[in-house]
């Protein structure tokens, strides 16, 4: 029975030493029976804590068992495996006694390294998610304040608010795709465009691919948003005749800087706006603080050009 368990099984005498060890023991720790038998179990298992700091016997619930002679079960700890890796283990330690008599100590370990690893994605994910929930919160409190600051009714209000959680909500669905992963900016470009898509012969675009983390992701969809808004109401696809035009490319010594370009053609001649509404703020402060780089936002009189440079880090 003890051969055939899942559970690794250690047998020790009154000083620690292996006496026997089942198949189990061997395969999830990685030493023969005859290399743990007259050995210290500890001195070969168990030897130091996970920071690397040494792990001394008085201070293992192993040896608290040898000292008062008690049970200690469903308690965790990190052993090591013979090749150095850690391996959670949940153990269960008893004395075997014989005539009130201490003869030796049994050690049962069950390797739940790949559920403490479980657990420890999960915790990353749900500290990610509270991360993401918040800043999406806080991104959709600057959009209805800045979109209720830069309009004169409630209607236009309304569109404006609207159309721009429509726009972080397509960006929401590229990044879900991908497990919040990060997300290529052919997609988010896609995604931006795809109101137009009735009209895609006049919005062209090119460039390889890249993969953008996803606070990055974002920012460039939203922005592109902007944009494109701002090219259907005053420039280049107000008119029946204007196009615009986006690229993307790496540059920069090492390839490692993202180059993008809109720029607008055919459209009515461009007057630089009074004021610096929250869309234009929204390009050329957020994006550039998001991809940590420079935009230049340019109000030419042949169509707007915007420029972005990015660590592509």
């Amino acid at each position: 029975m003890v051969e055939n368990a899942a559970d690794a099984i250690f047998v020790m005498d009154t000083e620690g030493r292996t006496l026997f060890a089942n198949a189990a023991a061997e395969r999830t720790f990685g030493w023969l029976k005859h290399e743990l038998v007259r050995h210290a179990l500890h001195d070969m298992v168990h030897h130091r804590y996970p920071d690397g700091r040494p792990f001394p016997m008085a201070e293992c619930p192993l040896g608290h068992v040898f000292s008062s002679r008690t049970r200690l079960e469903k308690h965790e700890e990190v052993f090591f495996h013979r090749n150095g890796d850690p391996i959670h283990a949940a153990c269960s330690n008893a004395p075997i006694l014989r005539d009130g008599q201490m003869i030796g100590a049994v050690l049962i370990a069950v390797d739940i390294t790949e559920r403490k690893r479980i657990e420890e994605h999960q915790r990353v994910l749900l500290n990610e998610l509270n991360h993401r929930v918040k800043n999406t919160l806080a991104t959709v409190q600057s959009i209805v304040a800045h979109s209720l600051r830069g309009t004169t009714t409630s209607s236009e209000a309304r569109s404006a608010i609207e159309h721009r959680l429509i726009a972080l909500s397509r960006a929401h669905d590229v990044l879900t795709r991908e497990f919040w992963g990060g997300a290529d900016l052919s997609d988010i470009v896609a995604e931006a465009f795809e109101p137009s898509a009735a009209d895609g012969h006049r919005f062209q675009r090119h460039g390889p691919p890249i993969r953008l983390p996803p606070g990055a992701a974002l920012a460039v969809a939203m922005a592109l948003h902007e944009l494109c808004t701002n090219a259907i109401k005053y420039g280049a696809r107000s008119n029946d005749t204007g196009t615009v035009h986006l690229t993307w490319w790496t540059g920069g010594a090492d390839g490692t800087r993202l180059y993008l370009r809109w720029e607008e053609r055919g459209g009515p001649s461009v007057v630089p706006p009074s004021r610096r509404g929250f869309g234009t703020r929204l390009i050329e402060r957020t994006l550039a603080q998001d991809l940590q780089g420079t935009v230049s936002l340019e109000f030419a009189p042949s169509g707007v050009v915007c420029t972005l440079t990015s660590p592509l880090s």
